[in-house]
């Protein structure tokens, strides 16, 4: 308990050290100095306070008072990355060096395909290995990655967006590893089962780095040619 409160507490280190943060210096200005919890240090109660108006807003923004976006997704979406994130986007005689007429540029949140496309034959294959082989290994990457998705179900009125998802790659991740452990196949295993495995795993990351380097420039706002941007675009729910 005391540890992830301490990490929890050490994420907001700029705002505890910031003069203008929201909320930084709400002791004294939106709530008074004394009370029942004037014990605790004013910079503690200041992010209890923000935190506060933080959960407020979220709740209300939701659907069905009409809080809409036309980038927003819901969590079904999320393991398979069907919805992604338009950041930034900018075209016109302003943006230039693509080498053609007319360049855009765009930051999108988006996974690998070859990576998120097979999240969830992943967590099959995970939960067949957790609840009949008990490899607790798969068992710990299920627990995370539930932890991290399930209870987005229990409010699908509010609005939600794909990177509210981050928390699922670490999972993910780790799933894949194990998964490619196995395709790899046992210390023990003959030369053969083991050689075909190596290369079945080197050309599967081989594809993932691949990927990543074809979306590099739609995850950093490289100058491309309009024609590159709808080509990037595979899905119709990318666009």
């Amino acid at each position: 308990m005391i540890i992830p409160l301490g990490v929890y507490l050490a994420s907001y280190w700029a705002w505890f050290t910031s003069e203008t943060g929201v909320d930084r210096h709400a002791v004294g200005n939106e709530i008074g100095e004394g009370g029942t919890w004037s014990f605790i240090p004013s910079a503690l109660r200041s992010l209890w306070y923000y935190s506060g108006n933080v959960l407020q807003f979220h709740a209300g923004l939701t659907n069905s008072a009409g809080n809409h976006h036309p980038w927003e997704s819901k969590p079904w979406t999320w393991p398979m990355g069907l919805r992604p994130m338009l950041y930034y986007y900018a075209d016109g005689e302003q943006v230039t060096g693509c080498g053609a007429a007319s360049c855009v540029k765009a930051v999108m949140l988006i996974g690998t395909p070859a990576m998120w496309w097979l999240a969830l034959p992943m967590l099959a294959w995970a939960i067949w290995q957790t609840f009949v082989r008990r490899d607790w290994r798969y068992a710990v990457v299920l627990t995370g990655y539930g932890a991290a998705y399930l209870p987005w179900f229990a409010t699908l009125d509010r609005q939600m967006y794909y990177f509210y998802a981050v928390a699922l790659a670490p999972f993910m991740v780790m799933g894949f590893a194990l998964v490619l452990g196995d395709v790899l196949g046992k210390a023990s295993a003959s030369v053969e089962r083991r050689t075909t495995g190596l290369l079945a795993v080197s050309l599967y990351i081989g594809l993932v780095v691949a990927n990543f380097v074809y979306l590099w420039p739609i995850l950093t706002a490289m100058p491309i040619t309009p024609e590159s941007w709808q080509n990037h675009l595979w899905l119709p729910s990318w666009k």
